[in-house]
């Protein structure tokens, strides 16, 4: 019997998928967008797309393990925008392939880059995949993912080794933090308030830039507060426990009651009124991302 014929590969860059939502939303981790990034030169991550909308693009990636992603001709990783990789599961090693530069996310912290930052990812291990949350703003649909990339200089050459300590280390660690790429984030570090006046909702500031704010917050079991208007549009997505989100919106009279456990999102848009609960008696612990891109904004 003949062997059956290759099927042909498709080529081309595939764009991400852009859900777009204007009410409030739920989004369980396994309706979220399933797509595949990469090519065979930078390899090839699975996506599942939370939210893409004119002020936040809010996405789940996973590296297998030993996986990671580079770039190529067909997918640059440089952008025009402030983006946060969030780890959720295993370790992320997160290169400047132009300077050299390599650093480690952990579980539980994220790494923050800005506008026209080379970047390539890699699972520290053989053994356990990585998860990563994503925040991106101003997000891709206003041109600051591959429109953005193709108007820059192809990088043809990766390095990964940061020359630019030799023979000073460790003397010059604090010039090195400061130079750095990639601005370490954690809950630990964070900008710490309240949401209203009790400790029982605590709130960490991650990011805080003219375009993307992120927060990590824990609610203590049997909290409950007042409904609050979001001012930003926002994606929430439970990292632990149990959360009650009870969302009004006047403007279209919705009101929706929904229960998220972890990698569960709920979609927030500007105007409507949101306040979180807890029924169970470990806390519930959450990230959100925020974006807020002026009117008439270009990259």
């Amino acid at each position: 019997m003949s062997p059956a014929p290759a099927v042909p590969v498709p080529h081309g860059r595939r764009p991400t998928p852009r859900p777009r939502y204007s009410e409030p939303r739920l989004i369980r981790r396994s309706d979220a967008v399933a797509h595949v990034w990469g090519d065979d030169e930078a390899g090839y991550v699975t996506d599942r797309v939370l939210s893409s909308t004119d002020q936040l693009h809010a996405l789940e990636f996973d590296l297998a393990p030993g996986g990671g992603f580079r770039h190529s001709a067909m997918n640059q990783t440089v952008f025009g925008a402030d983006v946060l990789y969030f780890v959720l599961e295993g370790e992320l090693l997160l290169t400047n392939p132009e300077s050299g530069e390599v650093v480690r996310a952990e579980q539980g912290t994220g790494r923050l880059f800005h506008r026209g930052t080379w970047h390539n990812g890699f699972s520290a291990s053989a053994q356990h995949p990585v998860r990563v949350l994503e925040f991106f703003s101003p997000p891709p649909s206003r041109g600051t993912a591959s429109d953005f990339a193709k108007r820059q200089p192809a990088l043809t050459t990766a390095v990964y080794r940061d020359e630019r300590w030799e023979g000073r280390w460790p003397e010059a660690r604090a010039e090195r933090d400061a130079a750095t790429s990639f601005h370490r984030v954690s809950a630990a570090d964070g900008l710490l308030s309240f949401r209203d006046s009790s400790p029982a909702h605590l709130v960490a500031t991650l990011v805080s830039t003219p375009y993307l704010h992120v927060v990590e917050g824990t609610v203590q079991p049997g909290h409950v507060e007042e409904f609050r208007v979001v001012d930003r549009e926002s994606v929430l997505t439970v990292l632990d426990g149990e959360l009650w989100v009870d969302v009004w919106s006047d403007s279209i009279g919705f009101q929706a009651t929904n229960v998220l456990h972890p990698g569960d999102s709920m979609f927030l848009p500007i105007g409507c009124s949101e306040r979180l609960l807890v029924r169970s008696a470990t806390p519930a612990r959450y990230l959100r991302g925020a974006g807020e891109v002026p009117d008439g904004w270009t990259p």
